[in-house]
């Protein structure tokens, strides 16, 4: 009777009664205040001696009373302190003593968790680092409402809304956020991968180009090469929003170094082919030039922009002079490039 006492006591703490198993089993607070108890009453004197009672295995018993060892700062963080399991102490103690606790300690501060109450989920996410990591990536991604309402397409989308529910404690694993999203936790393992690419490669290319298919080959890349060789190679890259007309496969070839050919194979020539509307280009290797036919014409047509003027927009502009002129008469005349030098 006592022992049932004991746990409505507890179970009512936090104004709501929780399953008999959960209690009496799976919290580390009340299994190390029944052992503290037990000790005090004088009942066992071991902790070996209070296993049978308690009803717990010797590893439950172990980090049961390994949660009062835990800093203030993480204890502090828990909005239920009952709910806390052996599974979460033994994560929280492999975690300080993989990575120090001053590191633990820094991560909590970062965060910006400090003098708030969480999940015991959202409490392992912030001691392993998690929420830094996903309020660092979220720095550049604009506003929550934006990232929110994005179409989950694209890995880049994804990848921002998988931060944002890590950082507002939605989820703080892959199948927990596919399936509150309601996508494949494939997409959202390999969106992940991808925004882990390094950056001088990744801003090669459009978000929009960035797509699970030449995310896929980044990856297999970068497994093949290495990280320091894909930055090493992406340095001697143009970039998409330098060079109008690049494609996501030209990209990618350059990245791969294929298609390096001696230098005898940078002669080009451009004569007029038969009919007034064609050129025809002579080169060496016309599949690989073919490859970049669209910025060839790109930049065809801003060689024609340079000759080729509308008449209506000639007409203005000479209007516009005029206006000019006759408004501020001490202007002085343009010179024309048809006028002699002065002596």
């Amino acid at each position: 009777m006592e022992t049932r006492n004991h746990e409505r006591q507890e179970t009512e703490i936090m104004g709501q009664k929780r399953p008999y198993r959960l209690i009496s089993r799976r919290s580390c607070r009340i299994v190390a205040d029944r052992y503290q108890q037990g000790l005090d009453e004088g009942r066992w004197t071991t902790q070996t001696g209070a296993l049978k009672t308690l009803r717990v295995s010797q590893a439950e018993l172990s980090f049961a009373l390994q949660l009062r060892a835990l800093p203030v700062e993480v204890r502090d963080l828990f909005e239920d302190e009952i709910d806390v399991t052996s599974h979460t102490v033994r994560v929280i103690r492999e975690v300080i003593m993989r990575d120090g606790l001053a590191t633990v300690l820094q991560r909590i501060q970062r965060s910006g968790a400090c003098g708030g109450k969480y999940t015991k989920k959202t409490v392992l996410s912030i001691v392993k680092g998690k929420i830094s990591e996903s309020k660092r990536a979220l720095r550049r991604s604009g506003q929550d409402s934006k990232i929110a309402a994005r179409s989950l397409d694209l890995p880049k989308n994804i990848l921002d809304r998988y931060h944002l529910g890590v950082t507002k404690g939605e989820w703080n694993t892959y199948s927990e956020c596919a399936r509150v999203l309601n996508v494949s936790r494939r997409h959202i393992s390999e969106a992940v991968a991808i925004g882990q690419i390094p950056d001088a490669v990744r801003y090669l290319f459009w978000e929009s180009d960035l797509t699970f298919a030449i995310g896929r080959r980044l990856l297999t890349l970068c497994d093949e090469l290495g990280a320091d060789e894909m930055i090493v190679r992406a340095r001697g890259v143009e970039p998409m929003y330098k060079v109008k007309g690049r494609t996501a496969e030209n990209i990618l070839t350059e990245l791969r170094a294929e298609n390096i050919r001696p230098s005898n194979f940078f002669r080009v020539r451009i004569k007029k082919g038969r009919g007034p509307n064609r050129l025809v280009i002579e080169c060496r290797d016309a599949e690989l030039l073919l490859r970049y036919r669209r910025e060839m014409e790109l930049a065809i047509k801003k060689v024609l922009q340079k000759r080729i003027k509308n008449e209506e927009q000639v007409e203005l502009i000479r209007e516009f002079q005029g206006l000019l002129r006759a408004n501020i008469p001490g202007m002085a005349r343009l010179p024309s490039i048809f006028d002699p030098r002065p002596a």
